[in-house]
């Protein structure tokens, strides 16, 4: 019971500070955008264009948030896996099958580790170096998984601030500068 609070503790925090992060991300966007093209019009398309973009840099913002959660677990991770073969000969040699178990178990024990990895192939390796290994790797895997979410938020900002820009009211309102209203005479002495 107590991993299924773990999942909707995490998860809900995740998610909270995901669209919280996302919003001050739109409103910046939007900020810039109109800072940058401050004679040009926001119309209900780039609205509408924006409130797409949140829904997918929300999900993005989601995952990358979860992500940082699971990267955090890395040491706890170490410690548990060699909790767990603390009682294996340190002579002998891990198979794949006894890399996947540990892989199971610390899904069980951290849940949130089982929907980021699914398979550990962890072969050759000692009781001794199992767990440094599986939490190098974890660590690795959650860089590269963040790396990839922090692209793809690059890729959808671009396009939408794009898609925003375009879709601006284009029709520049000009002032009409002000010439000086005062008149000056010239006195001859």
């Amino acid at each position: 019971m107590g991993a299924l609070f773990d999942i909707m503790y995490y998860a809900i925090g995740s998610f909270f500070l995901g669209v919280i992060l996302t919003l001050c991300g739109m409103v910046l966007m939007f900020y810039l955008v109109k800072s940058w093209r401050n004679n040009a019009e926001y119309t209900p398309a780039s609205y509408i264009v924006g409130g797409v973009l949140f829904f997918f840099l929300a999900f993005q913002t989601v995952l990358l948030c979860g992500a940082v959660t699971i990267k955090s677990y890395v040491g706890d991770v170490e410690i548990y896996v060699n909790h767990l073969v603390s009682g294996i000969s340190q002579s002998s040699v891990l198979s794949s099958q006894d890399s996947q178990e540990i892989l199971d178990s610390i899904s069980n024990e951290f849940p949130l580790v089982g929907y980021y990895v699914d398979i550990a192939d962890f072969s050759g390796h000692t009781p001794l170096t199992i767990a440094a290994s599986m939490a190098e790797e974890l660590g690795s895997y959650m860089n590269w998984y963040i790396l990839r979410r922090l692209l793809w938020m690059l890729l959808f900002i671009a396009i939408g601030a794009f898609a925003v820009i375009k879709t601006m009211d284009k029709s520049m309102k000009y002032t009409q500068k002000r010439g000086s209203t005062t008149n000056r005479y010239v006195y001859d002495d």
